[in-house]
């Protein structure tokens, strides 16, 4: 049987319908464009002919040496911090996927602790946590017997304080991700890798890092430049950040709103940095996805290699 669809054509039942692609108007994209042309517009407006904004004040403090002190700071805070962040993670995360109950409990605990409370209340508790243990040391549990001890405000000053609270917490969100990247590999690809005769450890290096690693990358991304600006958040125990550096000129130059912008351009610029590298990270990882081995891959390349090397 067969129907006449298309003048001069006749289809068959097996044939694929052809669709018909509706033509899209430019009248739509050309209103969004307008809209969004007339609202930058009018904030443009409000800030260059607002007399309660010097825009010279933000230029003349734009590249102050001691902002840019601060941005330096915030960079360092915000490395140090994700490298920590990232070995919690790694290690909360295997311990997520354990085979053991205690590493999984345990594990649990910690992600839904450092969760589950604010960043900044973990900021404010390390940064004043002299009033918890004046001192810190080593010494003879449940007694009195101190072998090294030292004062809780020497080690914990403000960066140090917050770069502790940043790496907890961040740790916390690596740890499910990392947990996420390796579940993302079946399990039935770990069994036919065994089969085969890898060990544990060869199994994690070359069948699922290569996998998880990939799946990894975004969600890792976006928790530094989340990192980056959750930074700003250490002005709270006096740091020495972008925001913090900011509110100590402000507050002697008066000049609030306009110290504001200047730290705003400044993490608009540093987390725009941050999201072009990890789109650059991302095709990467797409493209090595791509071409990832499987178990059977993996031996017959060692099979290979131990041929030619014979």
């Amino acid at each position: 049987m067969t129907t006449e669809t298309h003048p001069g054509r006749r289809f068959t039942r097996a044939d694929p319908i052809p669709q018909q692609h509706a033509v899209r108007s430019p009248v739509g994209r050309i209103i969004s464009w307008l809209a969004l042309a007339v609202v930058l517009l009018i904030i443009l407006n409000t800030l260059l002919h607002n007399d309660n904004i010097h825009l010279s004040v933000i230029g003349r403090y734009l590249f102050d040496w001691r902002i840019l002190e601060g941005v330096l700071g915030a960079i360092a805070l915000a490395l140090v911090s994700f490298v920590v962040a990232s070995i919690i993670g790694i290690v909360v995360g295997y311990m997520r996927v354990s085979r053991n109950p205690v590493a999984r409990t345990a594990s649990w605990l910690y992600v839904w602790f450092f969760r589950s409370v604010p960043l900044i209340v973990f900021i404010l508790i390390f940064g004043n946590f002299a009033l918890f243990l004046p001192r810190l040391g080593i010494g003879l549990p449940f007694t009195d017997l101190s072998l090294w001890s030292v004062s809780t405000n020497s080690v914990l000053v403000p960066m140090v304080a917050g770069g502790v609270a940043l790496s907890l917490e961040q740790g916390a969100y690596l740890a499910e991700i990392v947990r996420a990247g390796t579940q993302s590999v079946s399990e039935s690809q770990r069994e036919a890798a065994a089969a085969m005769g890898l060990s544990t450890w060869q199994i994690e290096r070359k069948v699922v890092l290569p996998q998880a690693i990939p799946v990894m990358i975004p969600p890792a991304g976006s928790t530094f430049v989340m990192l980056l600006k959750s930074t700003s958040l250490v002005y709270a125990i006096a740091g020495t950040e972008v925001l913090g550096v900011a509110e100590q000129i402000a507050s002697q130059n008066l000049a609030t709103m306009e110290m504001l912008f200047v730290a705003s351009i400044w993490y608009l610029v540093l987390t725009s940095l941050a999201s072009v590298g990890q789109r650059y990270l991302e095709r990467r990882a797409s493209a090595y996805r791509r071409r990832v081995r499987t178990p059977e891959a993996v031996i017959a390349t060692e099979g290979d290699a131990g041929a030619r090397s014979a």
